[in-house]
Formats: C-alpha cells, sequence, structure tokens
C-alpha cells in the first residue's frame, strides 16, 4: 500500500487532465463544424453540384446562424436551381426561428434583392446594420441598391465607404474588392444630369440613333432617364419599324430596329425600374414569321379605317375594322382585337346602329377583362354606359358610366374621370326628369 501512496493523486490528476481534454476537443470540433460544412458546401458549389452545395450550407447554418457567407450561398444555389422564391421561403422560415439575427435580416434581403424586390431587401439590410452596425456586406448591398436602383448617390457613396472602412478592418477581400470598384465607377456630379429639356419624338429618336452609334452609353442613360415618356413612344416606333420589314422581309432591317429597341428597353428598365418596355419587346419577339405578316396587316388596316372615317366613308371602316379584327383574332392578340372591336363600335354609333355598337363594345370589354387591361376597360364601360343611353336604356347606361369612373379614379386619370362625372350627371338629370312625368 505504501508504494501506492504519491500514485493515487498522480492518476486522479492526470484523468481530470484528459476528460478536460476531450471537452476542450468536443467543444472546438463543434465550433469548426460549421465552418467545415461551409467550406464543403463552397467546394460543391464550384463543381456545379448545386443541390448538394445548398444542403450543406443550410446545414452550417443549423450549426451557426452567424455565417453571412452561407445565406449567400443559399441563394446562389436556389438561383442556379431556377428557384428564386424557394432561397426566399427558406429564409423566412429561419426569420420566424431567430427574428432577432442581424445574419438572417441580411441573408432574406439579399434573397429578396435576387427576386427584384429592391426596397423590401434595403429595408432588411437597413435592419441588419441596425443590430450588427460592422456587417460589411449589409452595408456594400445597400450602397448597390442606392447606386444602381434608386440612383441616390450620395447616400450609395455614404454606404460604400462604410463597407470599405469595414472589410479592411475584417480582411473581407471580396467585399472590399466589389465595393472599391463600385466607388470608383459612381457617377460625378456633372454626369448624373438628365436631358430634360423638351424634345419632339423625331428629335428623341435622332438624339438615342446617334449616341447609340457613337457607344456612348452615359449618353444613351442620361437621354432615356430625362425622356421616360417619349422612351416609350420610341419602343413603338421601333417595334412598328420592324414589323414593317419583317412583313416585307428586310431581315436587316428588322435586326437593325429590334437591337435599337433592345438598347432602349436595357437603359429604361434600369432608368425607371420598370418591365414595360421589356414585355412590349418580349412580346414582339414571341411573333413568327407569319403572325408578324398578320400583325402588319392588321395595323394597316386599323390604320386605314381610321382615314377611311375621318373621311366620312363608314361602311369602308367598318370593312377594314373587321378585317383587322379577324388579323388580330388569328394570331390570338385581345388586345388589339378589343381595340378594332372599339372602333367598329364607334362607327356603328356614329351610324345610330346602337345595338351592333354594344354588341362591339361588350366583345371589346370581355378581352380587356381578360387581360387586365384597366384604362381600355374603363373606355369600353364609358363607351358602352353612352350607348345605353341613346338607346334609352338609362339605367343600365348608368351603370356602366359608374363602373368606368370607379377605374378612372383608381388610375387617377382625372381628365377622362371628369368627362365621364359630366355624362353621369347629365344621365341623372335626364332620369330624375323621367321620374317626374305622369
Amino acid at each position: 500500500m505504501c508504494r501506492y501512496r504519491y500514485f493515487k493523486p498522480l492518476l486522479l490528476l492526470l484523468l481530470i487532465c484528459a476528460v478536460n481534454l476531450f471537452v476542450t476537443q468536443l467543444h472546438l470540433c463543434g465550433a469548426e463544424e460549421p465552418l467545415t460544412l461551409l467550406a464543403k458546401a463552397e467546394e460543391q458549389f464550384s463543381q456545379k453540384k448545386y443541390s448538394e452545395a445548398l444542403s450543406l450550407y443550410e446545414k452550417a447554418i443549423e450549426g451557426d446562424p452567424s455565417l453571412v457567407p452561407a445565406y449567400r450561398g443559399i441563394v446562389r444555389s436556389y438561383h442556379v436551381l431556377g428557384d428564386k422564391q424557394g432561397a426566399v421561403v427558406f429564409l423566412e422560415s429561419l426569420f420566424l426561428e431567430y427574428p432577432d439575427s442581424p445574419e438572417i435580416y441580411y441573408g432574406l434581403g439579399y434573397a429578396l434583392y435576387t427576386t427584384e424586390k429592391y426596397e423590401r431587401a434595403r429595408t432588411y439590410f437597413e435592419k441588419a446594420i441596425e443590430l450588427k452596425p460592422d456587417m460589411a456586406e449589409a452595408w456594400n448591398n445597400c450602397a448597390a441598391i442606392y447606386h444602381f436602383i434608386t440612383r441616390d448617390y450620395t447616400k450609395a457613396k455614404k454606404y460604400y465607404e462604410r463597407a470599405i472602412a469595414l472589410s479592411s478592418k475584417s480582411g473581407n477581400e471580396r467585399v472590399l474588392n466589389i465595393a472599391r470598384k463600385n466607388l470608383a465607377n459612381l457617377p460625378r456630379p456633372e454626369e448624373i444630369k438628365p436631358l430634360q429639356q423638351e424634345l419632339s419624338l423625331e428629335e428623341f429618336l435622332n438624339l438615342f440613333i446617334a449616341r447609340v452609334d457613337e457607344k456612348n452609353e452615359r449618353a444613351v442613360g442620361l437621354l432615356v432617364l430625362g425622356q421616360q415618356e417619349n422612351s416609350e413612344h420610341a419602343m413603338e416606333w421601333f417595334l412598328g419599324e420592324a414589323l414593317k420589314a419583317a412583313a416585307t422581309d428586310s431581315i436587316a432591317e428588322e435586326e437593325k430596329a429590334v437591337l435599337l429597341a433592345r438598347v432602349l428597353e436595357k437603359h429604361y428598365r434600369k432608368s425607371f425600374s420598370s418591365d414595360a418596355l421589356h414585355n412590349r419587346l418580349a412580346e414582339y419577339s414571341g411573333l413568327d414569321a407569319a403572325k408578324k405578316k398578320d400583325l402588319y396587316q392588321g395595323e394597316s388596316l386599323l390604320n386605314g379605317g381610321v382615314e377611311m372615317e375621318e373621311r366620312g366613308s363608314f361602311d369602308a371602316a367598318l370593312q377594314r375594322y373587321e378585317a383587322a379584327r379577324q388579323c388580330f383574332e388569328r394570331i390570338g392578340d385581345t388586345g388589339r382585337k378589343g381595340l378594332a372591336l372599339l372602333y367598329q363600335g364607334d362607327v356603328y354609333r356614329r351610324l345610330k346602329k346602337y345595338h351592333e355598337a354594344g354588341k362591339a363594345y361588350s366583345e371589346a370589354l370581355t378581352g380587356f377583362i381578360a387581360l387586365r387591361d384597366d384604362p381600355q376597360r374603363a373606355l369600353a364601360l364609358s363607351s358602352l354606359g353612352i350607348t345605353y343611353s341613346l338607346m334609352g336604356e338609362y339605367e343600365d347606361g348608368l351603370d356602366f358610366l359608374k363602373r368606368s369612373l370607379s377605374i378612372y379614379n383608381q388610375l387617377h386619370d382625372d381628365v377622362s374621370a371628369k368627362k365621364v362625372q359630366q355624362n353621369i350627371t347629365m344621365l341623372e338629370q335626364r332620369i330624375k326628369k323621367q321620374s317626374r312625368q305622369p
């Protein structure tokens, strides 16, 4: 027993050290595991194994919700897998679990940014900054929104500079390089004045084409930024020229007009964060050669009908409008078909053929409702209201006019609303007068 007298305390001390070392190693393994998962996820992503990468990114965040690069990886993975909204849904579920996490605010902002929900994205980035003021990524992404979307260059400069300071301090080379590059490319004050002087469409087109030919991107952008209405009319002009060229098999001329339309659409979307011109261009690009010829023929017939109507040749106008309607029906263009029907209704009304007018307006209205084209729907309703009033069906006429007025008020089209309101007042007086008669 004596010879083990000093051995027992030593054995106990060694055992305690071993336990402490095991606990320390276990703790270190747990802390390193999310970083290991992140590294593996980045490797899988680089090998284009996006589903595998996504799973690893999500596991990394489960282990450490503060891993900012993992949120960016999740959004990128969903993006290349063709499911941008999936990233938003996933991060919203995390947000419910960790409502005070600045990293999740950042991740959700990043996901919303990729779905072009810029205002909501900026709100989440700002909240991430509020919760964690040293998050360089959030400062940089806010700066990008101010720079490229809202064009508030003063704020963009402030946020880029803060992102640079923070990323320099933390050694975040990725954010540092992006912020420095974007800050260097911020427009100087003298370069950001849009051309807002009054221009005719012809003047706008000449300037636009000249600046495109000069490959002066900055000048093209400033021209479009200051001329929104002219830009919209110019798109119709370019597509009209393309359509005319396609109908006559002038392929080179069509390609030239479409190319100019694409340049215009790009700058319009950048200037006004709107897909309006993109949708028009996509609509044209989706037409095959036969449909383009039908569309061109239909447009020509509509214009010819207007000329006949102005000359007082109403029967000839009706024939052209009907032929145009058939062209548009063949290519499935409900909007233009509705327009042809409105023109027909107007001629029938001038000829006092009110039942035929009502039928044309009603068919046009059905198409506009399907398209959710509120301005044209309001016009069709107003036309129906006037027509029914002329037929002596005052109550129905009043109902149509009131429905039209409601839409114009929602659209803030004060000029049209005022005209419809005048018709409503006159009709109400007529109804009131009629009710007094014995």
